[in-house]
């Protein structure tokens, strides 16, 4: 049985990945909502006060999404992070919320304490996937995870910028400096997967990218 464990930051109520990558039983959600709708590092430095409560209704959506894909919660309440489990497929989805990451503090975290979150980036050494879909996660992920991922990205999401172009935080997302040829050592393969889930799997940065750029949808 494959003991994979894929990482997807910015998961919003999207479970077609859990799908999509059926080989991968574990999945890793994270989510800065409903906190915020800002879930990049930089959001961590906002005072209490100023945080936007974007979505009253995200837990119970995320919670509607999961019963349509087949999983259950079977996390006690009040326990952190939510566990969801599809019984059919054995798949498990931990469900990390209110959560701006990678963490710039951990005592600021208003969710979760000090040792869950610990856990959670002990977590990453496992992690053998990387989900990037909409949301183009913060390169110091990759000081969390220990052998090279593979890096899924999906047709609905910007993966080549004009680098001068983008704010000076923007350039440290992990597409910015793949770009730039760094982090490619993080990354074993890239699989590209398109609106009807067909996938390719492409072994180097090169081929990927050119592949998002001669896509007819984009």
């Amino acid at each position: 049985m494959s003991c994979d464990c894929a990482l997807y930051i910015g998961c919003g109520t999207d479970f077609k990945p859990t799908a999509d990558l059926s080989e991968v039983r574990t999945f890793i959600f994270v989510d800065s909502l409903p906190l915020t709708s800002c879930g990049d590092l930089y959001q961590s430095f906002t005072p209490r006060d100023k945080h936007e409560l974007y979505s009253k209704s995200y837990m119970k959506n995320f919670s509607v999404a999961a019963t349509g894909a087949g999983f259950q919660k079977i996390s006690l309440d009040g326990v952190y992070p939510h566990v969801y489990k599809n019984f059919n497929t054995n798949q498990e989805v931990f469900h990390y919320f209110s959560l701006c990451f990678p963490v710039h503090s951990l005592k600021m975290h208003e969710t979760a304490n000090i040792d869950e979150i610990s856990k959670l980036l002990s977590r990453l050494n496992q992690i053998s996937h990387l989900i990037v879909r909409a949301y183009i996660p913060h390169y110091m992920i990759f000081r969390y995870i220990l052998k090279p991922v593979v890096f899924v990205g999906y047709d609905d999401t910007v993966y080549s910028e004009d680098i001068g172009n983008l704010l000076p935080y923007e350039r440290n997302k992990i597409t910015a400096l793949l770009q730039q040829n760094h982090c490619r050592t993080n990354v074993s393969y890239y699989v590209y997967v398109e609106k009807n889930g067909r996938q390719k799997r492409f072994l180097n940065y090169d081929d990927f990218i050119q592949e998002t750029k001669t896509d007819p949808k984009k």
